[in-house]
């Protein structure tokens, strides 16, 4: 399972929430599994075995995207954030209660199933070669999207293929108005039509 690892120094078990922090790469956010409540535990741990948690690059994206039950808190204030239209986000609500722990990355062993235990700063130093950064380029920035690719990189790749449809669709247009010339518009503007009085 991704996203899964344990404290060096105390051998507390985590969820890696963020590999590496902006402005801080050799840093990362994680969540302390024996420290969660049972019903944060339900809902932390469903995402994290979801099809969404294990594919996503940075698990946070997957917690910033759903919303903590908390309608039920005895805490008014709480109760209506929850019930508001925007509600309370999962990482929200880790973050406001502290459940978002700061780690060294070399404090960090991952330990997904099937693979050897490795350092975090040594695993984010191979997916940085691998995507051509450094390791401040894997920190999530305002335009990562929850695959750790860029939006703007997205974006351009979303034109051209629209581009390609476009010329594509041109292509069509042409071979429906050979098979069929009285499909094709008629050049100019219509002629006016006048009424005699």
């Amino acid at each position: 399972m991704k996203h899964v690892g344990m404290l060096k120094t105390t051998g507390t078990k985590v969820i890696i929430a963020y590999r590496t922090i902006p402005s801080d790469p050799y840093s990362s956010l994680v969540i302390d599994r024996d420290a969660m409540l049972p019903f944060e535990e339900d809902i932390i741990e469903g995402l994290l075995e979801s099809k969404d948690g294990q594919d996503s690059f940075e698990f946070a994206h997957i917690l910033g995207r759903h919303k903590m039950p908390l309608e039920d808190s005895p805490n008014a204030i709480v109760q209506d954030q929850a019930t508001s239209v925007q509600g309370v986000s999962v990482l929200e609500y880790l973050h406001t209660n502290g459940k978002l722990l700061k780690q060294a990355t070399e404090n960090v062993m991952v330990t997904e199933q099937g693979a050897d235990a490795i350092q975090l700063d040594k695993l984010n130093e191979m997916i940085a070669s691998q995507r051509g950064v450094d390791l401040a380029g894997l920190s999530i920035q305002p335009d990562t999207t929850s695959q750790g690719t860029s939006g703007k990189n997205e974006a351009k790749l979303m034109l051209a293929r629209a581009e390609r449809l476009e010329k594509k669709m041109l292509v069509l247009k042409e071979r429906a108005y050979e098979l069929d010339p009285e499909l094709k518009p008629k050049k100019g503007r219509p002629k006016k039509q006048t009424e005699e009085a």
